[in-house]
């Protein structure tokens, strides 16, 4: 889908609001027309589909000042913002839970149909239109210290799980930016977390200068320089505790200097490393674009519930978004 189906119309007028609209109305005319359009209320598959498409380029800051920039200049950028996958629609099922047809199922398991958990005509869990998003959340900056280098990898990573991860995962929800607190336990601040059924992948991320480098289980190594990757051991043990019937992963994105997804090459001395010895919890390996893509797809797409949207659970997760 590109934004030649829209017919002539932007993505403002597909969601029938103004051009100039706050981040508020446009929210909640997207909310709209994401109701009148969904086919469980009566409304046009097709239709649903141009709304959450105009909802994917116009719906966070970053996306829709490069809508924004393509439309005024022709499209350019625009076209180039198109997701990995179409939105699908939903439909009921015999059992009353509300299912979407998907993208497909891949090797990795995951389902050919979204189920949601309970069925989207409860919206006093969540709203239809957020319940449906893929994307929840974009890079932002946390307190006064400067971020952009940060937000730069933050975006990065996004892409990579956008092209890469959840065209695969239909059922998948990416949510950027979490601050979780369990009792006495602080999360500190958590980048990305990617539900998919019952299964929760947390995504850490550093970027790299070009080279080959070696991983000795606890440390990334180019030469005789330590880089010390993220420590994912909090976020995951935070998660846990707050979701003990979800399986947590932990993945770490290497990000080179340009956009190949082959790149970096990392050497493994050991496959695992345990990043919190009390806890138990193991991540995967750094690893680059192309390795990290297919470690997170094969995490949550093994899992049963692979083809489940929780809504309990992504209500959850977006109340601790900061």
């Amino acid at each position: 889908m590109t934004p030649a189906d829209f017919g002539g119309r932007s993505a403002y007028e597909v969601l029938s609001v103004s051009f100039d609209a706050d981040t508020a109305s446009l929210k909640a005319a997207w909310r709209r027309a994401a109701r009148r359009t969904h086919p469980d209320y009566g409304g046009d598959a097709a239709e649903f589909r141009l709304v959450s498409y105009a909802w994917e380029l116009v719906g966070t800051p970053e996306s829709r000042r490069e809508y924004d920039r393509g439309f005024s200049a022709g499209g350019g950028s625009a076209q180039s913002a198109a997701p990995a996958s179409e939105p699908s629609f939903s439909t009921r099922s015999a059992r009353g839970q509300s299912t979407s047809p998907g993208s497909g199922g891949d090797r990795n398991g995951a389902a050919g149909t979204i189920t949601y958990v309970p069925p989207l005509e409860d919206e006093m869990v969540l709203d239809l239109a957020r319940s449906s998003q893929q994307i929840h959340g974009a890079p932002r900056k946390r307190g006064i210290l400067p971020a952009g280098h940060r937000l730069v990898r933050e975006a990065r990573t996004i892409r990579t799980l956008q092209n890469h991860v959840l065209g695969s995962l239909p059922a998948s929800r990416l949510v950027t930016g979490l601050h979780l607190t369990f009792g006495r336990l602080s999360s500190g601040a958590i980048d990305h977390v990617v539900l998919c059924g019952d299964r929760l992948a947390v995504i850490g991320s550093m970027q790299v200068p070009e080279g080959v480098y070696r991983w000795d289980g606890a440390e990334v190594w180019r030469g005789d320089r330590r880089l010390s990757p993220p420590s994912l051991a909090p976020a995951m043990v935070a998660l846990q505790r707050a979701f003990p019937d979800c399986s947590v992963g932990g993945f770490i994105l290497v990000l080179g200097p340009d956009e190949n997804p082959h790149a970096p090459v990392i050497q493994l001395e050991r496959t695992r490393s345990v990043l919190d010895s009390d806890a138990g919890f193991l991540t995967d390996p750094p690893a680059n674009a192309l390795q990290f893509s297919r470690d997170v797809k094969m995490f949550l797409g093994t899992g049963p519930l692979s083809g489940t949207v929780d809504r309990r659970l992504l209500a959850r997760l977006l109340g601790a978004m900061y």
